[in-house]
């Protein structure tokens, strides 16, 4: 009943909320995720970072799940949180920019098992200030 109402809770998150295990496989990708990234649980459960279905990349379009620049994989190899603003593709082709947050997992025993990110569509910060940018140069 307990596991339950937490996977209920994170379902309903407005957020973006996936889990990896140690090998980066997606173990859990929440309703936020989906609406989000236009991928639906089944599509990307099992997958792994490394297959690139989400093709995360920074802001000069670099790639970071296939070129070891993963802040996941980085989190998981080193056991310290990251966050970062990249962009995400999304399912209908177009990039989503996102603010991500990543801490790792611990077992009892303090050996790190996993990780979760979550993110969040960071489309009106990202137009707002392509909209400062454009009105800067037209005041100059």
């Amino acid at each position: 009943m307990k596991d339950y109402f937490y996977q209920t809770l994170l379902d309903n998150l407005y957020d973006g909320v996936y889990y990896v295990d140690r090998d980066g496989r997606i173990t859990y990708w929440n309703k936020g995720a989906e609406r989000i990234s236009g991928f639906s649980s089944s599509e990307v459960m099992g997958s792994r970072c490394s297959d690139n279905i989400l093709i995360h990349v920074d802001g000069q379009g670099n790639a970071l799940c296939t070129r070891g620049s993963c802040p996941l994989k980085k989190t998981i190899g080193d056991g310290s949180p990251r966050e970062a603003e990249i962009y995400l593709h999304h399912k209908e082709g177009h990039r989503v920019p996102v603010s991500v947050h990543i801490v790792p997992i611990r077992d009892v025993d303090g050996r790190i098992v996993g990780a979760v990110e979550t993110f969040r569509d960071n489309s009106a910060r990202v137009a707002a200030l392509q909209r400062i940018e454009e009105l800067e140069k037209m005041a100059i």
